[in-house]
């Protein structure tokens, strides 16, 4: 029998390999050179072009969490529960409904800077939530995976491949791929 969704471990994040940081390091010193290189070419341009870049940015950043501090303020008394009874629970897996909802709510805490972030099945990852669809494919789904014991070997057989817009359809697609075999 299949232990309930609340015993879930909590994540544990990955230690970068030896040639994970030599490839980053690698990077960081062509941008840095690269950059150095611009900058004595072009110096008023350059730094013109930094400044601009860099407002932008914060400006931008400053924008989106008001606007995510904003939708926490008026869900102010949902939890996973109210997230849950939105859901065709029996048709899903409750492991995948827990990892998805924990996993977007730590992503999100980090983000704000708050205990917990309420999330809605109709929430869109991208336009909503603001969540970069890098982070989404290369840190969340397969946080998100182990912890539901799904395989992310062949997803482009999954027939919601491709077609993941909120927080129900990534729910839909981690329990159309197959589950871990427990050994």
């Amino acid at each position: 029998m299949k232990p309930p969704s609340r015993w879930i471990r909590l994540s544990a994040k990955r230690a970068a390999s030896k040639r994970d940081k030599a490839v980053g390091f690698v990077a960081l010193a062509a941008l840095v050179l690269g950059y150095g290189w611009l900058l004595w070419k072009w110096p008023v341009a350059t730094a013109g072009l930094t400044v601009a870049a860099f407002m932008w940015v914060v400006l931008q950043r400053r924008r989106d969490r008001q606007n995510l501090s904003r939708l926490r303020i008026t869900r102010a008394n949902e939890s996973i529960c109210t997230f849950a009874r939105t859901l065709p629970i029996r048709q899903l897996d409750t492991w995948v409904v827990r990892a998805v909802f924990e996993e977007l709510q730590q992503h999100l805490s980090v983000v704000l800077k708050c205990e917990e972030f309420p999330l809605r099945p109709s929430d869109r990852l991208i336009e909503d939530l603001k969540i970069d669809p890098d982070d989404l494919d290369l840190d969340l789904l397969p946080e998100i995976a182990r912890k539901s014991r799904r395989d992310l070997t062949n997803t482009t057989g999954n027939p919601y491949y491709d077609k993941v817009k909120t927080v129900a359809d990534l729910i839909a697609f981690l329990c159309a791929q197959p589950a871990v075999q427990q050994e």
